[in-house]
């Protein structure tokens, strides 16, 4: 996001070699350590309070306080 939002800035990197492949754990783990990457680049822009899961089944505990 641009300051005082006046925007955004897009980064479209080149896509990744050998992915996927057979293994979806290894692909999983290449995955988040690159978003990983991509959010300690600017953490302050990061939401990582959505609540995703608002409604639980009758009797179910909550996710969120």
């Amino acid at each position: 996001m641009r300051p005082r939002g006046a925007g955004y800035v897009v980064r479209i990197d080149a896509p990744w070699q050998d992915f996927p492949t057979d293994d979806p754990a290894t692909d999983t783990r290449r995955m988040n350590a690159y978003i990983e990457r991509c959010i300690l680049e600017m953490p302050e822009q990061y939401n990582g309070k959505h609540k995703r899961f608002k409604t639980r089944p009758r009797g179910e505990a909550r996710f969120y306080a």
